[in-house]
């Protein structure tokens, strides 16, 4: 018989967890039925015959839950032994996170003890959970895409309702500017804005054919001043999928200048669609990035200056040779185009697309059987 499932993510609000979780869930329901339960609602589940729990994001769900316990005599290893003993209801209990940066604190290595295994989405996350001391198994599985992404033609802007979009539609049409596009969705030092500011500066400077588009989640409200004098093109709100694949299709380079991150799915995405992306190459993205994408990397910095969970390091990108790998994109962009379709179809799509994700998280969840006809 197959197990059934308990899926516990972020209901309660969306963030990116709850996007990721939502397509683990559909790819889940290919083979067997998925109980979705919010997060804060997690001490609350005592199931009465054998599920397979899943818990994502792992770390916060668990630290949250001890902190509610409130045993007589509250200590964090009486808090992970009542939790152990309550994972034992299950079939499994896996933790599904991330890594921000090469190394986790003590607290989250204690964090991971009561599940069966932990799924992270790099190889990258996995060995900083080992470095750091994690002793049980750590799988891999990284993000994907609907298909559609690597699948369907350039989105007309007869289809396109949002405004913002066709107003920058409408510009790139009458400028001829060539759109750099970076998102900056939460952690702004994390995903390299401080080297992305420095970066533009100098590119403006350069050549005259480029404007920077900006996707954030409100309205830009850091650096408001420093981005107004440059041109900076803020688009924000939430998009659909649609909206998102044409906002790639009309940029004509991605920046992916993160410090840190478990994966980065914006790298994929612009990928899929057939535009560059620069990064460099200590991050979790030089996983499915091609090198010849990739630059070097520049200062080791701390990733968050006082994280409970991320307490390691990451790299800025250098800026130097950032400008020369975009410089060299821009000038020959037709080709450079063409390169990342021609890859995107042979070396990503087969492998980061959620149907095969949803399978290889039910081997976990099922230590290796798959149904026939999955």
């Amino acid at each position: 018989m197959r197990p059934h499932i308990i899926y516990c993510y972020p209901i309660w609000h969306t963030v990116s967890f709850s996007l990721i979780a939502k397509k683990h869930i559909e790819g889940l329901r290919r083979y067997t039925k998925v109980y979705e339960w919010d997060e804060l609602n997690l001490p609350d589940i005592y199931p009465v015959k054998p599920y397979v729990l899943l818990v994502h994001p792992m770390f916060w769900c668990t630290w949250r839950w001890c902190q509610q316990l409130k045993l007589a005599e509250p200590s964090l290893d009486r808090a992970l032994e009542n939790l152990s003993k309550r994972f034992e209801k299950y079939e499994k209990a896996v933790g599904i996170d991330v890594a921000d940066s090469d190394g986790i604190s003590d607290l989250a290595v204690k964090l991971t003890e009561v599940y069966d295994e932990v799924v992270v989405p790099s190889d990258f996350a996995r060995r900083s959970y080992v470095r750091s001391g994690v002793k049980v198994p750590v799988r891999v599985i990284p993000h994907g895409l609907d298909l559609e992404w690597y699948d369907s033609p350039p989105i007309s802007i007869e289809g396109v309702s949002n405004q913002a979009l066709r107003v920058l539609w409408q510009l790139k049409q009458m400028s001829h500017r060539k759109l750099l596009l970076f998102w900056m969705w939460h952690s702004p030092e994390r995903k390299g804005w401080p080297e992305v500011l420095v970066f533009y500066e100098r590119l403006k400077r350069e050549r005259d054919d480029v404007a920077l588009v900006v996707k954030t989640g409100g309205p830009l409200n850091i650096d408001v001043e420093r981005a107004k004098r440059l041109g900076i093109i803020n688009v924000f709100g939430w998009l659909t999928e649609e909206e998102k694949m044409f906002l790639y299709d009309i940029c004509d380079v991605t920046l992916l200048f993160s410090r840190g991150g478990g994966f980065e799915v914006c790298g994929l995405e612009s990928l899929a669609r057939g535009t560059p992306a620069v990064g460099h190459r200590m991050g979790a993205w030089a996983e499915y990035m091609p090198d010849w994408l990739l630059c070097r990397e520049g200062l080791r910095v701390r990733v968050f200056p006082d994280n409970q969970i991320h307490v390691g390091y990451g790299y800025t990108v250098d800026v130097d040779d950032a400008l020369d790998k975009v410089h060299e994109i821009l000038e020959d962009l037709a080709e450079y185009r063409a390169r990342v379709r021609e890859y995107a179809v042979r070396r990503l799509r087969g492998v980061y697309n959620w149907r095969e994700v949803g399978k290889r998280l039910w081997e976990v969840a099922t230590d290796g059987g798959v149904p026939e006809g999955g």
